[in-house]
């Protein structure tokens, strides 16, 4: 009884090949892309702002940056963060400010704190208004021994940092992804993947940019297994924090 609807669907499928629907409507790829990550993020949103949140500014007119600071704070009270040793790495170092407010408020000696970017700017575009070298920064000079810094593609860069054993085995890790790329922010998290326990703490800096953040974080639990608990979101989720659950 399978026979015939099997052979219907491979000739369904070698109708779609002939016809090549791709080759006269693939200008509705990135749309229809754009358009499914809109659905899928807007529903998290919504099904996320009636959840009992560590801060929540949903709904805001006016963005400010600034707010990513108290979500920190809410982060970091919540899990003792000032005192705890953690292994910090921050993806999309930019002008370090981020990566300052977590050496500021963690007072462990024993902490590593360890920022990757190219410094060169994006390695292509991310969206119409910036382009592939926008947001070009000097690499930060900071006075603080506990942090380190890694010039290049995270593709050239992280792969040796963890091959050199810099993360401290059970230590609670804080992952700041400001990578704003799709493809950065992906390679990062799969990189991370076998490092990542539960109770680690992940933070994005542009999650509500459909195509990017928000859909290499969707794309990484599906490929990997794993599951990401919200804890905060500021700017109407443009930044949020997330607790690695499994």
């Amino acid at each position: 009884m399978s026979f015939i609807p099997k052979n219907l669907n491979v000739a369904l499928k070698g109708m779609v090949l002939i016809l090549n629907p791709g080759g006269w409507l693939g200008f509705m790829s990135h749309p229809a892309l754009f358009f499914y990550n809109v659905l899928g993020m807007t529903r998290f949103i919504s099904e996320s702002r009636r959840k009992k949140l560590l801060i929540n500014d949903y709904f805001t007119w006016k963005r400010d940056h600034n707010r990513r600071y108290d979500m920190y704070r809410a982060v970091s009270d919540a899990y003792g963060l000032n005192q705890a040793a953690v292994d910090y790495l921050e993806f999309g170092v930019a002008g370090a400010n981020s990566i300052k407010w977590w050496l500021g408020e963690n007072k462990n000696a024993d902490s590593r704190f360890h920022g990757f970017d190219t410094f060169e700017g994006l390695p292509e575009d991310w969206d119409a208004s910036f382009k592939k070298g926008a947001m070009s920064f000097n690499m930060p000079q900071l006075d603080d021994q506990r942090a380190s810094f890694y010039k290049g593609l995270f593709q050239d860069t992280l792969g040796p940092f963890l091959q050199s054993n810099a993360l401290v085995a059970g230590r609670k890790k804080i992952i700041h992804l400001d990578a704003d790329l799709f493809s950065s922010t992906l390679f990062a998290l799969s990189m991370l993947s076998e490092h990542l326990k539960p109770g680690d703490i992940v933070f994005f800096d542009e999650f509500n940019v459909p195509n990017h953040e928000y859909y290499a974080l969707r794309i990484f639990e599906k490929t990997f297994y794993r599951e990401f608990k919200l804890l905060g979101a500021v700017n109407n989720y443009y930044q949020t924090a997330f607790e690695v659950v499994k």
